[in-house]
């Protein structure tokens, strides 16, 4: 009896530090927060992780035309996304867009991006950045148009 006491103490241990081992440092999730908007561009200050800071700028951007694509930001003039709130379905259906979007055009629309926090280093070696982009919009929308990606308002 004694020794099946102990065998159970011994498992319930063995299964609380393996609890305790397995709950890591979580990175906080990516933020996208409306600034302001001004005839057809938009202001957003967004957050990166990356293993560089370069890669930090780079997913924070990445975030930023996400939010735009899929999400639309409340307070805004672009309230609604301007894709779809279908992500998957809408990467799917456009992918050789998406793919050549993110390796590089996105820069195309940015007018200005400005980092406003301190590269914020984690363990396990990721950094964190926050900048303001602010994207015109208006250009954005058109692409989207002249690639089918969504309709032309009014038609």
């Amino acid at each position: 009896m004694r020794v099946l006491a102990r065998i159970s103490t011994f498992i319930v241990l063995i299964l609380l530090l393996q609890s305790c081992s397995s709950s890591k440092k979580t990175l906080p999730s990516a933020e996208v927060n409306f600034l302001s908007n001004t005839d057809g561009t938009i202001t957003m200050r967004a957050n990166g992780i990356g293993n560089s800071e370069g890669e930090a700028i780079g997913d924070a951007m990445y975030n930023a035309f996400d939010v735009l694509f899929f999400r639309g930001l409340p307070e805004s003039e672009q309230k609604k996304p301007l894709v779809g709130t279908n992500e998957n379905e809408e990467r799917a259906k456009n992918k050789e867009y998406f793919d050549e979007f993110y390796k590089g055009r996105y820069k195309t629309f940015v007018m200005s991006s400005i980092p406003t926090s301190e590269l914020i280093k984690y363990t396990g070696g990721k950094k964190g950045i926050a900048i303001d982009v602010k994207i015109n919009v208006v250009a954005l929308r058109t692409d989207l148009e002249e690639h089918n990606i969504i309709r032309k308002f009014g038609f």
